[in-house]
C-alpha cells in the first residue's frame, strides 16, 4: 500500500495496512544528530511528504539565535537555537492602529509554486502532502500581545471583532492557495489549552472563535481534502466541537487529557494523532517505557480499521535511542490483522 493510500485509509477509517508515520524533528534535533537522526527516518519512512515547499529561510529565523521580524510585522528573539524563539514586540500591541495595519498577502508567507512542484513530487512518490494552515487564535495574540487579546476577548472588544474578520477573510484566501496547488489535507494549529483547561471559557470560544473555524474547515471539506487540527493541553471541552465541524484528524496530548478517556469519548470519531509526552516520557523516560506507552495507544486507538497515525516529535532534548524507540514501537504495534 502507497502512503498516500495509507494515510487517506487511517483518516477514512477504511482499513490500512499499518499506521502511517507522521513522526517529525525539531531544527535543533537535527543539529544536534545530524545524519544519524536522518538514517532513523530512512529506517522508518514517513508517510508524508518532507515539507520542501516551504520557505524555510523565513521559518528558520525563528530558530537562529538573534532578533529578526517577520512579514506580519512581529519582533521574534531566540537566544537558544533550534527552538522556537518568542515574541518580544507586536505590531498591533495598540489596537486602535488596526485601521492603518496592513495584513500580508497569502503569497507573501508561501512560495505556491514550490507547493506545486511538491504536489507533482508526492504523486510521484505516493506520499500524502499535508499543507500548514498556520494559526489564528495564536496569529491574533501574537499580533496584539497574550494577556490584551485574552483581556480583549472578555471585554468584547469591538476593535479585536475588526482584526478577527480581516484575519479570517485572509485565511479564506490563504487556504484556496493551499487547495489549488494540490494538496491532500490542510493543518490548522492553535494551542488552546493549559495543563488545567482551555485558557478562555467553552461559551465564549464556541461564540467566538468556532464560526471562524467552521468557515475555514468548510473550504477544505468541499474540495474533498482533510482538516488537521493541533492544540496542545486540555482541550477536552472544545474536542466534540471540532469534530462536528468538520475536523478529520486532531493532534492532541493525550497522556495530559488521558488516553483512556480519549478513547472512550473520541476513538472511531475523528482519526487521533497521539502527541507523545514531550514534557517527561520522550526526553527522560526509557525506551522500554516508550514502547510500552505506544503498545497501549494502538490498542486502545487503533481498532477502528485506522483511527490513529503516528505523531511524535523529537526535539533536541529526546535521546537518539528514545527516538528510535518510538519510530520502532509504531512500526511493530501499528500492523492492522
Amino acid at each position: 500500500m502507497i502512503s498516500k493510500e495509507r494515510v487517506i485509509r487511517a483518516i477514512e477509517f477504511e482499513g490500512p495496512d499499518k499506521i502511517p508515520n507522521g513522526c517529525y524533528y525539531l531544527p535543533g534535533a537535527l543539529d544536534k544528530y545530524s545524519k544519524r537522526l536522518l538514517s532513523l527516518f530512512e529506517a522508518y519512512p514517513r508517510d508524508f511528504a518532507e515539507s520542501v515547499w516551504w520557505d524555510f529561510r523565513e521559518i528558520l529565523k525563528a530558530y537562529t539565535a538573534g532578533i529578526h521580524t517577520d512579514k506580519w510585522g512581529c519582533v521574534w528573539k531566540n537566544v537558544k537555537p533550534g527552538l522556537l524563539g518568542r515574541i518580544v514586540e507586536h505590531p498591533l500591541k495598540d489596537l486602535n492602529k488596526i485601521d492603518s495595519y496592513e495584513l500580508p498577502d497569502p503569497t507573501d508567507l508561501v512560495d505556491f509554486e514550490l507547493v506545486k512542484k511538491a504536489a507533482d513530487s508526492a504523486e510521484k512518490t505516493g506520499k500524502y502532502l499535508l499543507g500548514d494552515g498556520d494559526n489564528f487564535f495564536e496569529r491574533i495574540h501574537w499580533l496584539h500581545g497574550f494577556e490584551k487579546t485574552l483581556f480583549d476577548i472578555t471585554a468584547g472588544r469591538k476593535e479585536l471583532g475588526i482584526l478577527m474578520d480581516r484575519l479570517l477573510k485572509l485565511k479564506i484566501d490563504f487556504i484556496s492557495c493551499w487547495l489549488d496547488a494540490g494538496i491532500h489535507g490542510l493543518c490548522f494549529s492553535d494551542d488552546w489549552g493549559t495543563t488545567r483547561g482551555l485558557m478562555i471559557s467553552p461559551e465564549r470560544w464556541r461564540e467566538l472563535f468556532k464560526p471562524c473555524y467552521k468557515q475555514m474547515f468548510y473550504e477544505v471539506r468541499k474540495k474533498a481534502c482533510h482538516v488537521f487540527f493541533h492544540s496542545d493541553g486540555k482541550v477536552l471541552d472544545i474536542l466534540p466541537d471540532l469534530i462536528e465541524i468538520g475536523a478529520n484528524a486532531i493532534n492532541i496530548q493525550v497522556s495530559l487529557i488521558g488516553v483512556d478517556f480519549v478513547a472512550e469519548r473520541f476513538a472511531g470519531r475523528a482519526c487521533i494523532l497521539p502527541d507523545i509526552d514531550r514534557q517527561r516520557l520522550l526526553p527522560f523516560g526509557t525506551p522500554n517505557e516508550i514502547a510500552e506507552h505506544i503498545r497501549y495507544l494502538v490498542e486502545k486507538l487503533g481498532s477502528f480499521k485506522g483511527g490513529i497515525i503516528a505523531w511524535g516529535e523529537i526535539g533536541p532534548d529526546v535521546p537518539l535511542e528514545n527516538a528510535e524507540a518510538m519510530l520502532y514501537a509504531f512500526n511493530k504495534y501499528g500492523t492492522y490483522k
